[in-house]
């Protein structure tokens, strides 16, 4: 089971990072393919294409402090005010919740998907040690439009910036990143969540 597959010091369980991903579906949110149909680049760029479009995607997510794409997420929470509050963005499934005070899995709790809280029902779990097995993030059919316009956008913006480097212009402009993609990114940072 779960708790016996944690390590335990004392008691206390240990060794388990606040939140940790599996990612397998990396950078599928606009796939290069669909980009090429969207801009009509051509094929013979690919590695140029992907280098960009990856790049792009690392810069949004350090911008905003967190992943994109949906993937599994776990942590390890207190329960405080009969809830506890998730660190992802975009809660999709609940997996799995386990107590790991009374080392019981969980199925009496309702989840507010706007605030990223999960609530206890009835009211006995207070100051309980819970692991949340979930699903959290975007996948290409529910990324939010303004989120894929600036992926988008920064991709060719990035390719204007590669390419010029590639033909020998030494002139470097700082990133210099348009105000509606700013804005947008600022939107979705984590410290406005």
């Amino acid at each position: 089971s779960l708790h016996d597959a944690l390590p335990i010091l004392n008691g206390v369980y240990t060794a388990l990072p606040p939140v940790f991903h599996v990612r397998e579906n990396f950078m599928q949110l606009i796939k290069y393919e669909d980009i090429v149909k969207l801009l009509n680049l051509d094929i013979k760029n690919k590695d140029f294409d992907e280098l960009c479009l990856n790049a792009t995607y690392e810069e949004i997510e350090k911008a905003i402090g967190y992943s994109l794409d949906e993937k599994e997420c776990c942590e390890v929470l207190t329960v405080q005010d009969n809830r506890v509050i998730i660190n992802a963005i975009n809660i999709a499934e609940i997996i799995e919740i386990t107590d790991l005070t009374t080392k019981k899995d969980i199925d009496y709790f309702t989840v507010d998907y706007d605030n990223k809280s999960i609530y206890f029902v009835p009211a006995k779990a207070e100051e309980h040690i819970m692991f949340i097995n979930y699903k959290a993030g975007y996948t290409k059919e529910n990324i939010p439009a303004d989120l894929k316009e600036i992926i988008i956008k920064l991709f060719l913006l990035k390719q204007i910036k590669l390419n010029k480097i590639n033909n020998g212009d030494t002139e470097q402009n700082e990133n210099n990143m348009p105000i509606e993609i700013t804005e947008t990114i600022k939107r979705y940072s984590r410290k406005n969540i």
